[in-house]
């Protein structure tokens, strides 16, 4: 009968102990590097679909939203579930199974048993020192039969969104689609509120845009009561920044006012009608798609102005 040395023992109770840990510790590192590997692809929107404004695809989205399901609101029940629908393609189009975006949606207000999510998109899916935000009313004013103004704010998003997959920047991009710039004041003001309370979350934002008309030719207009926000103060030649007192009177309950009264740096950035012109007028008025696409153009080539560190100098 051979007996076992006490080497061959300790040798066999090294092991015994040492297999489990040397699995364990391999497992660990294996999940570590694979959901590093995620992140990472994650941050780079490796499976993120990068493309040129097209005049086409922002023609069909602007239709879809403006004749397909018209009039947003919460004043009616086709014009509810109009919103909700919005809220369904705004969260189709910018995913995972078309543009490519990590969309996150958050609980809006309750009105009448419809509660319409915010919903957002990070462009470079990392965090910043200083952000961008470009807010997109995607609900309609109850009193337009079908809201052409804040459908081409919509489209044209889509079509900026499109144009920044995997573009380096310094500052990020983060774009939050609301459900209540046009309700009534109480609901306007909840939402403005909430809106602040989640860009805070991020930090304090360098710009916030609101993104408003883009039916009309001519060169972005940024309504502000702060001309010297970065937009304004940055890309003169880009925008024409309008702070007459007068205009922002008028505008106190525009949503990019309440946002500026709760401290944020917020602006309207739309594209006005160069004479006078009623918001009916301007919800039945033919829309040029080429004007839409040149306004993207434009507001793309702003954002990316003011996403670069001090322009480089």
């Amino acid at each position: 009968m051979s007996v076992e040395s006490p080497q061959r023992r300790i040798g066999m109770k090294i092991l015994i102990v040492a297999i489990p840990v040397w699995l364990a510790l391999s497992g660990g590192v294996g999940l570590w590097l694979h959901f590093h590997q995620q992140e990472k692809e994650r941050q780079e929107q490796k499976h993120a679909y990068r493309k040129d404004i097209d005049e086409k695809s922002l023609a069909d989205d602007f239709t879809k939203i403006s004749r397909q399901l018209g009039a947003r609101h919460h004043a009616t029940e086709p014009a509810r579930d109009a919103l909700m629908r919005m809220a369904s393609m705004i969260e189709g189009a910018l995913g995972p199974n078309n543009i490519g975006y990590e969309v996150k949606k958050l609980a809006g207000k309750d009105r009448s048993g419809v509660s319409a999510p915010l919903l957002t998109v990070d462009v470079l899916r990392r965090k910043t020192e200083q952000e961008i935000w470009l807010i997109v009313p995607y609900d309609s004013p109850p009193e337009l039969p079908v809201g052409q103004a804040s459908a081409s704010a919509v489209a044209v998003s889509f079509a900026v969104a499109q144009s920044l997959v995997g573009q380096t920047l310094d500052r990020n991009v983060r774009l939050m689609y609301v459900p209540m710039a046009f309700a009534d004041e109480q609901d306007r003001l909840d939402t403005a509120a909430q809106v602040k309370r989640l860009i805070s979350v991020q930090g304090e934002p360098y710009q916030v845009l609101v993104l408003g008309s883009m039916l009309h030719d001519g060169a972005l207009q940024l309504h502000t009561r702060d001309a010297s926000q970065p937009a304004a103060r940055e890309s003169e030649d880009l925008v024409s920044p309008t702070a007459n007192a007068a205009i922002c009177l008028q505008d106190d309950g525009e949503f990019s006012s309440l946002l500026l009264e709760m401290n944020l740096p917020a602006a309207l950035l739309l594209k006005a009608s160069a004479g006078e012109m009623t918001a009916l007028q301007e919800d039945e008025m033919p829309a040029g798609t080429k004007i839409m696409a040149d306004a993207a153009d434009q507001v793309l080539r702003l954002l990316r102005r003011m996403a670069f560190e001090v322009q480089k100098k």
